[in-house]
């Protein structure tokens, strides 16, 4: 049986439209944080720099080529995410079991991933004191300009993200299970095609025993040679 969420929508439409909208956005990240590798390696990165004056080039520059493993492993973590998005984009099409189920695992990791960082960001939204980050010796501060109501808002914000993709996470999870009852369903059929529903007959449709009784010569038309 088909399930669905929103009360008659199939999980399987939510799955094809999550994957694909996956597929794209882990695509563009992969390919914007490339592109930032291959400035870094060949030393082009004024063609990102035309509105920053000498001072914040040096320090951007500075704070790149030292983490630049960080902007490596987001290309390549994107790029996985990308590619697991495509298999769950066509495991909903093809209805295959094991691609939607690689597509769910990677949906449940990136929820956990979303609340640390979620939880993060809320630590240094609601902090008072000023978060430093010191590159080549040099000390950099940034200090949260949020008021109050703005905290509250954000805050309320990002909480409603995180349970629309737990909802998301429910959904993809659902579909999983829906193709997992259906291979048990083959499954089994295969191994009692019977049963499920099917209907067996259990006797012939001529009765086989017995004697009937308009078979006689006597109560038969013709003559019988």
């Amino acid at each position: 049986m088909s399930r669905h969420f929103c009360f008659c929508i199939p999980v399987r439409i939510a799955v094809f439209i999550l994957s694909f909208l996956t597929f794209l956005s882990a695509g563009v990240s992969a390919f914007a944080f490339w592109a930032l590798v291959h400035f870094i390696s060949t030393n082009q990165l004024e063609k990102l720099e035309q509105n920053m004056d000498d001072s914040d080039k040096q320090a951007f520059e500075a704070f790149l080529h030292k983490y630049m493993w960080a902007i490596v492993g987001a290309s390549v973590f994107f790029t996985l995410i990308s590619l697991i998005g495509l298999f769950g984009f066509i495991g909903s099409i093809i209805r295959n079991r094991r691609m939607v189920k690689a597509y769910s695992a990677l949906t449940i990791v990136g929820f956990v991933l979303s609340v640390a960082g979620v939880g993060f960001t809320l630590f240094f939204t609601w902090r008072s004191s000023p978060f430093c980050v010191t590159v080549n010796g040099v000390e950099s501060c940034f200090v949260n300009a949020f008021n109050k109501s703005q905290k509250i808002g954000y805050t309320v914000g990002v909480l409603l993200e995180l349970l629309i993709q737990l909802y998301m996470v429910i959904i993809i999870r659902r579909y999983v299970e829906q193709l997992e009852e259906e291979r048990e369903y083959r499954h089994d059929f295969r191994l009692n095609p019977t049963s499920g529903g099917t209907y067996e007959a259990k006797e012939g449709l001529l009765t086989q025993g017995g004697h009937y009784p308009y078979s006689d010569s006597s109560n038969a038309f013709g003559t019988h040679k």
